[in-house]
C-alpha cells in the first residue's frame, strides 16, 4: 500500500511494524505474530518477504483466528504453539500495543486476544512491541481499559470481587452481534478502569488470583525493544 494513501496514524502503524521485521525476522525462524492494526503491518511484511524468498524455512504462529486468518491468505506456514516444529518455543514475537510506557509496560487485548498473546510472549526468547506514538501514556489503565478474560460462569462472581476492591467492570459487548464479546476461547471479557497510577506487575498478580479470571490484559516488563512509528512515517526505537 502506497503510503501517501494512510492516515497519519496509518503511517506509523506501517513504519513500526515493518521495521521490527526487517530488523529481526530471519530465515528459518519461528515467528509469533499478534493481533490488531499494528500487528497486522508486521503481518504484511513478513509475508511480502517470505514470498520473495527472503525468509526460507519460516513458520509462524498466529495469537488469534483472525491473525491466523490473515497468515493463511498471505501465504505464510502457520503452525501452533503445540506442533513438533515448533515446541512451545518462539524465537521472536512481533505484536502491538493498546497502551505503552516508557519501561515498556502495556496493555494488550482491545482485540481480545490477550489471553492467547501472552502465551506468545512467554513463550518467545524475544518479545518485540510495535505501536504508533499515539499509544504511549504516563500511566497504565486509567484512560484505556485493562481488559479480563473471564470464565462466562464467574462473569457475575468476578464483578462482585472487583466491586469489593473498588473497582468497576464492564462486560464488553460486540458489533455486529447482539450480546457480548466471545473470545476465541469462548470466554467473556471484563474491562476495569482506574482512577490513579497503578503498579502494573503487581496489579497482574493481584488479578489473576481472582477465581474465575483467566488472564489480564497488562504485560509487564516484558517486552525489552519498541518501534515507535511517527505520523510521517519514521520511527523510534526504544529500548529497557
Amino acid at each position: 500500500m502506497n503510503i501517501e494513501t494512510l492516515s497519519p496514524q496509518d503511517r506509523g502503524k506501517q513504519a513500526a511494524g515493518v521495521t521490527a521485521v526487517d530488523r529481526h525476522v530471519q530465515p528459518g525462524m519461528k515467528l509469533g505474530l499478534g493481533t490488531g492494526s499494528t500487528a497486522k503491518w508486521a503481518i504484511l511484511r513478513t509475508a511480502e518477504r517470505f514470498r520473495a524468498g527472503e525468509l526460507p524455512g519460516l513458520l509462524v504462529v498466529p495469537s488469534s483466528f483472525d491473525t491466523e486468518i490473515l497468515c493463511q491468505k498471505e501465504g505464510l506456514a502457520v503452525r501452533t504453539l503445540q506442533d513438533p516444529q515448533i515446541g512451545a518455543e518462539l524465537d521472536v514475537v512481533i505484536d502491538g500495543a493498546d497502551e505503552l510506557t516508557a519501561t515498556l509496560d502495556c496493555i494488550k487485548g482491545g482485540g481480545g486476544a490477550h489471553l492467547q498473546e501472552k502465551i506468545l510472549c512467554d513463550a518467545g526468547r524475544e518479545f518485540i512491541l510495535v505501536a504508533d506514538e499515539s499509544k504511549i501514556v504516563e500511566h497504565l489503565g486509567t484512560r484505556f481499559p485493562i481488559p479480563l478474560e473471564v470464565h462466562p460462569l464467574a462473569r457475575v462472581s468476578v464483578v462482585k470481587t472487583l466491586a469489593k476492591r473498588g473497582i468497576q467492570a464492564q462486560l464488553r459487548y460486540g458489533t455486529g452481534k447482539a450480546g457480548p464479546v466471545v473470545t476465541d476461547n469462548g470466554n467473556f471479557i471484563l474491562d476495569i478502569l482506574f482512577s490513579s497510577p497503578i503498579d502494573a506487575g503487581q496489579q497482574e498478580k493481584d488479578l489473576k488470583m481472582i477465581t474465575g479470571v483467566l488472564e489480564v490484559g497488562l504485560f509487564p516488563r516484558r517486552a525489552r525493544r519498541a518501534y515507535i512509528g511517527r505520523p510521517d512515517g519514521s520511527f523510534s526505537v526504544w529500548e529497557r
